[in-house]
Protein backbone atom coordinates (compact mmCIF):
# COMPACT_ATOMS: atom_id res chain seq x y z
CA UNK A 1 0.00 0.00 0.00
CA UNK A 2 1.16 3.64 -0.56
CA UNK A 3 2.55 5.88 2.22
CA UNK A 4 0.63 8.71 1.29
CA UNK A 5 3.11 10.55 -0.52
CA UNK A 6 2.72 11.71 -4.03
CA UNK A 7 3.02 9.49 -7.27
CA UNK A 8 6.35 10.26 -8.25
CA UNK A 9 6.96 12.49 -11.65
CA UNK A 10 8.91 12.29 -14.63
CA UNK A 11 10.30 8.85 -16.75
CA UNK A 12 13.14 8.61 -14.70
CA UNK A 13 11.93 9.04 -11.16
CA UNK A 14 9.21 6.60 -12.52
CA UNK A 15 11.11 4.03 -13.41
CA UNK A 16 13.37 4.71 -10.25
CA UNK A 17 9.81 4.25 -8.11
CA UNK A 18 8.81 0.71 -10.32
CA UNK A 19 12.14 -0.71 -9.82
CA UNK A 20 12.83 0.04 -6.34
CA UNK A 21 9.09 -1.43 -5.73
CA UNK A 22 10.05 -4.43 -7.82
CA UNK A 23 12.87 -4.89 -5.54
CA UNK A 24 11.85 -3.97 -2.19
CA UNK A 25 8.27 -6.34 -2.99
CA UNK A 26 10.64 -8.79 -1.27
CA UNK A 27 8.38 -11.51 -3.89
CA UNK A 28 6.86 -11.70 -7.69
CA UNK A 29 4.97 -8.92 -8.03
CA UNK A 30 1.40 -7.88 -10.11
CA UNK A 31 1.09 -5.04 -11.98
CA UNK A 32 -2.07 -4.36 -10.23
CA UNK A 33 -0.04 -4.34 -6.73
CA UNK A 34 2.46 -2.20 -7.96
CA UNK A 35 -0.31 0.50 -9.44
CA UNK A 36 -1.69 0.63 -6.08
CA UNK A 37 1.98 1.03 -4.30
CA UNK A 38 2.56 3.55 -6.73
CA UNK A 39 -0.29 5.57 -7.20
CA UNK A 40 0.42 5.46 -11.29
CA UNK A 41 -1.78 4.79 -13.83
CA UNK A 42 -1.67 1.03 -14.96
CA UNK A 43 -0.75 1.72 -18.77
CA UNK A 44 1.93 3.78 -16.95
CA UNK A 45 3.16 1.42 -15.01
CA UNK A 46 3.41 -1.49 -17.92
CA UNK A 47 4.96 1.33 -19.77
CA UNK A 48 8.12 1.65 -17.43
CA UNK A 49 8.29 -2.14 -16.74
CA UNK A 50 8.61 -2.86 -20.52
CA UNK A 51 11.52 0.36 -20.23
CA UNK A 52 13.18 -1.72 -17.41
CA UNK A 53 12.59 -5.35 -18.59
CA UNK A 54 14.68 -3.17 -21.81
CA UNK A 55 17.72 -2.38 -19.97
CA UNK A 56 17.59 -6.20 -18.09
CA UNK A 57 16.37 -4.92 -14.89
CA UNK A 58 13.11 -6.59 -14.39
CA UNK A 59 11.28 -9.87 -15.93
CA UNK A 60 8.27 -11.12 -16.39
CA UNK A 61 7.15 -14.40 -14.98
CA UNK A 62 4.62 -15.29 -18.29
CA UNK A 63 2.56 -17.93 -16.34
CA UNK A 64 1.81 -15.83 -13.19
CA UNK A 65 2.38 -12.35 -15.29
CA UNK A 66 4.18 -11.22 -12.41
CA UNK A 67 7.55 -9.48 -12.18
CA UNK A 68 10.58 -9.61 -10.57
CA UNK A 69 14.49 -8.45 -10.51
CA UNK A 70 16.50 -9.96 -12.77
CA UNK A 71 19.96 -11.83 -12.25
CA UNK A 72 21.59 -8.58 -13.65
CA UNK A 73 19.96 -6.23 -11.56
CA UNK A 74 20.91 -8.58 -8.88
CA UNK A 75 24.35 -8.68 -10.03
CA UNK A 76 24.34 -4.70 -10.01
CA UNK A 77 23.69 -4.86 -6.45
CA UNK A 78 26.24 -7.61 -5.23
CA UNK A 79 28.64 -5.23 -6.65
CA UNK A 80 27.37 -2.41 -4.75
CA UNK A 81 27.51 -4.20 -1.90
CA UNK A 82 31.01 -5.52 -2.99
CA UNK A 83 32.81 -1.95 -3.52
CA UNK A 84 30.81 -0.71 -0.17
CA UNK A 85 32.33 -3.69 1.78
CA UNK A 86 35.87 -2.67 0.08
CA UNK A 87 35.66 0.57 1.23
CA UNK A 88 35.07 -0.52 4.85
CA UNK A 89 37.37 -3.30 4.73
CA UNK A 90 40.28 -1.14 3.39
CA UNK A 91 39.72 1.76 5.98
CA UNK A 92 42.24 0.32 8.86
CA UNK A 93 44.50 -0.97 6.05
CA UNK A 94 45.02 2.42 4.67
CA UNK A 95 45.78 3.69 8.03
CA UNK A 96 48.15 1.28 8.67
CA UNK A 97 49.69 1.52 5.54
CA UNK A 98 50.17 5.56 5.61
CA UNK A 99 51.47 5.33 9.52
CA UNK A 100 54.45 3.41 8.14
CA UNK A 101 54.67 5.16 5.32
CA UNK A 102 54.12 8.47 6.19
CA UNK A 103 52.57 9.21 2.46
CA UNK A 104 48.91 9.45 1.24
CA UNK A 105 47.51 5.96 0.61
CA UNK A 106 44.43 5.81 -1.80
CA UNK A 107 41.75 2.95 -2.74
CA UNK A 108 41.56 1.81 -6.48
CA UNK A 109 38.36 0.26 -7.50
CA UNK A 110 37.45 -1.13 -11.30
CA UNK A 111 34.71 -0.68 -13.10
CA UNK A 112 34.37 -3.15 -14.91
CA UNK A 113 31.86 -2.36 -17.12
CA UNK A 114 33.16 1.22 -17.77
CA UNK A 115 36.91 -0.85 -18.07
CA UNK A 116 37.66 2.35 -15.79
CA UNK A 117 38.74 2.60 -12.26
CA UNK A 118 37.60 5.57 -9.48
CA UNK A 119 39.66 6.58 -6.44
CA UNK A 120 36.75 5.64 -3.59
CA UNK A 121 39.02 6.05 -0.31
CA UNK A 122 41.69 7.94 0.65
CA UNK A 123 43.85 8.47 3.80
CA UNK A 124 45.88 11.60 3.59
CA UNK A 125 49.57 11.57 4.60
CA UNK A 126 50.61 13.61 8.06
CA UNK A 127 53.20 15.72 5.98
CA UNK A 128 52.40 19.54 5.19
CA UNK A 129 52.91 18.65 1.24
CA UNK A 130 50.47 16.15 0.14
CA UNK A 131 47.54 15.87 -3.04
CA UNK A 132 44.23 16.67 -2.96
CA UNK A 133 42.41 13.51 -5.13
CA UNK A 134 39.13 13.76 -6.58
CA UNK A 135 37.09 10.64 -5.75
CA UNK A 136 35.06 8.53 -7.35
CA UNK A 137 35.42 10.63 -10.47
CA UNK A 138 36.01 7.51 -13.14
CA UNK A 139 39.80 7.27 -14.69
CA UNK A 140 41.72 4.87 -17.32
CA UNK A 141 43.34 1.76 -15.74
CA UNK A 142 46.60 2.27 -18.51
CA UNK A 143 47.69 5.24 -16.88
CA UNK A 144 49.72 5.52 -13.36
CA UNK A 145 50.48 3.10 -11.18
CA UNK A 146 46.89 2.68 -9.69
CA UNK A 147 45.27 1.30 -13.11
CA UNK A 148 47.70 -0.53 -14.38
CA UNK A 149 48.30 -2.28 -11.42
CA UNK A 150 44.73 -3.41 -12.14
CA UNK A 151 45.13 -3.76 -15.50
CA UNK A 152 48.02 -6.29 -14.79
CA UNK A 153 45.68 -8.32 -13.36
CA UNK A 154 42.22 -9.21 -15.72
CA UNK A 155 41.41 -11.14 -17.93
CA UNK A 156 43.24 -11.34 -21.10
CA UNK A 157 40.11 -10.26 -23.36
CA UNK A 158 40.00 -7.29 -21.33
CA UNK A 159 43.48 -6.27 -21.23
CA UNK A 160 43.25 -6.82 -25.21
CA UNK A 161 40.03 -4.40 -25.30
CA UNK A 162 41.42 -1.36 -23.21
CA UNK A 163 44.88 -2.01 -24.98
CA UNK A 164 42.91 -1.09 -28.29
CA UNK A 165 40.85 1.69 -26.64
CA UNK A 166 44.40 3.53 -25.89
CA UNK A 167 42.71 6.32 -23.70
CA UNK A 168 44.55 9.14 -23.09
CA UNK A 169 46.60 10.77 -20.46
CA UNK A 170 43.70 12.01 -18.11
CA UNK A 171 45.86 14.80 -17.48
CA UNK A 172 47.89 15.60 -20.29
CA UNK A 173 46.40 14.51 -22.97
CA UNK A 174 48.96 12.32 -24.04
CA UNK A 175 48.88 9.87 -26.34
CA UNK A 176 49.05 6.41 -24.97
CA UNK A 177 51.92 3.91 -25.21
CA UNK A 178 51.65 0.75 -27.57
CA UNK A 179 49.81 -2.10 -26.83
CA UNK A 180 53.03 -3.89 -27.28
CA UNK A 181 55.22 -1.25 -24.61
CA UNK A 182 52.26 -1.45 -22.37
CA UNK A 183 52.85 -5.27 -22.22
CA UNK A 184 55.61 -5.40 -21.37
CA UNK A 185 55.22 -3.09 -18.34
CA UNK A 186 52.29 -5.29 -17.20
CA UNK A 187 54.78 -7.88 -17.63
CA UNK A 188 57.17 -6.92 -15.16
CA UNK A 189 53.98 -5.66 -13.20
CA UNK A 190 53.17 -9.45 -12.65
CA UNK A 191 56.39 -10.63 -11.65
CA UNK A 192 57.35 -7.97 -9.31
CA UNK A 193 54.03 -7.63 -7.64
CA UNK A 194 53.56 -3.43 -7.50
CA UNK A 195 53.11 -0.90 -10.57
CA UNK A 196 55.64 2.31 -10.42
CA UNK A 197 54.78 5.73 -12.29
CA UNK A 198 55.99 9.03 -12.46
CA UNK A 199 53.45 12.12 -12.34
CA UNK A 200 51.30 10.31 -14.71
CA UNK A 201 48.21 10.74 -12.58
CA UNK A 202 48.89 13.81 -10.62
CA UNK A 203 51.70 16.01 -12.02
CA UNK A 204 55.07 16.33 -9.82
CA UNK A 205 54.62 12.84 -7.53
CA UNK A 206 55.44 9.30 -7.92
CA UNK A 207 53.07 6.04 -7.59
CA UNK A 208 53.59 2.56 -6.42
CA UNK A 209 50.78 0.24 -6.39
CA UNK A 210 49.74 -3.20 -5.62
CA UNK A 211 45.95 -5.03 -7.15
CA UNK A 212 43.61 -6.04 -4.72
CA UNK A 213 42.80 -9.50 -6.25
CA UNK A 214 39.02 -11.10 -6.15
CA UNK A 215 38.42 -15.02 -4.63
CA UNK A 216 39.12 -15.41 -8.89
CA UNK A 217 42.26 -13.36 -9.32
CA UNK A 218 41.06 -10.90 -11.00
CA UNK A 219 41.65 -7.39 -9.77
CA UNK A 220 38.67 -5.83 -8.33
CA UNK A 221 41.34 -2.52 -7.42
CA UNK A 222 44.15 -1.62 -6.37
CA UNK A 223 45.55 0.05 -3.18
CA UNK A 224 48.73 2.87 -4.29
CA UNK A 225 50.73 5.21 -2.46
CA UNK A 226 51.31 8.67 -3.58
CA UNK A 227 54.53 10.70 -3.14
CA UNK A 228 55.20 14.29 -4.19
CA UNK A 229 58.33 13.87 -6.03
CA UNK A 230 60.60 16.22 -3.85
CA UNK A 231 59.94 13.78 -0.66
CA UNK A 232 60.36 10.33 -2.98
CA UNK A 233 64.04 8.31 -2.49
CA UNK A 234 64.63 5.56 -5.16
CA UNK A 235 66.46 3.63 -2.58
CA UNK A 236 63.15 3.32 -0.43
CA UNK A 237 60.79 2.14 -3.58
CA UNK A 238 61.25 -1.42 -2.77
CA UNK A 239 60.36 -0.78 0.95
CA UNK A 240 57.51 1.32 -0.12
CA UNK A 241 56.26 -1.67 -2.73
CA UNK A 242 56.42 -4.23 0.01
CA UNK A 243 54.19 -1.79 2.29
CA UNK A 244 51.35 -1.76 -0.78
CA UNK A 245 51.85 -5.69 -1.78
CA UNK A 246 51.25 -6.47 2.38
CA UNK A 247 48.13 -4.39 2.08
CA UNK A 248 46.58 -5.04 -1.09
CA UNK A 249 47.53 -8.67 0.19
CA UNK A 250 45.35 -8.36 2.94
CA UNK A 251 42.33 -6.85 1.48
CA UNK A 252 42.59 -9.88 -1.51
CA UNK A 253 42.60 -12.18 1.53
CA UNK A 254 39.66 -10.63 3.09
CA UNK A 255 37.65 -10.82 -0.56
CA UNK A 256 38.45 -14.84 -0.59
CA UNK A 257 41.94 -14.54 -2.65
CA UNK A 258 43.84 -17.79 -2.20
CA UNK A 259 47.89 -17.07 -3.51
CA UNK A 260 49.17 -19.97 -5.16
CA UNK A 261 52.83 -20.87 -4.99
CA UNK A 262 54.25 -19.21 -7.11
CA UNK A 263 56.46 -15.69 -7.88
CA UNK A 264 55.20 -12.86 -8.38
CA UNK A 265 52.18 -11.33 -6.60
CA UNK A 266 51.63 -14.37 -5.30
CA UNK A 267 54.93 -15.27 -4.35
CA UNK A 268 55.85 -11.62 -2.24
CA UNK A 269 52.30 -11.96 -0.56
Amino acid sequence: MRTGSEPPTGTVARAVAVLRAVIEAGEDVSVAELTETLGLPRPTVHRLLDLLAKEDMVEPDHGTRRWRPTVECQRLGAVLAARRDLVRLARPVLAEVVERSQEACLLGVYLPRRREMIYASEHTSPNPLSYRIELNSPVPVNWGASGRAILAFLPEEEIEAILAERAPNPVTGEKAPSANVLRRELDFIRQAGFAFSRGQKIPGSRGIAAPILGADGIAVGSLTLTIPEMRFREEAKEQLAEMVIRGAGELSVMLGYRAPQASGVAGRR
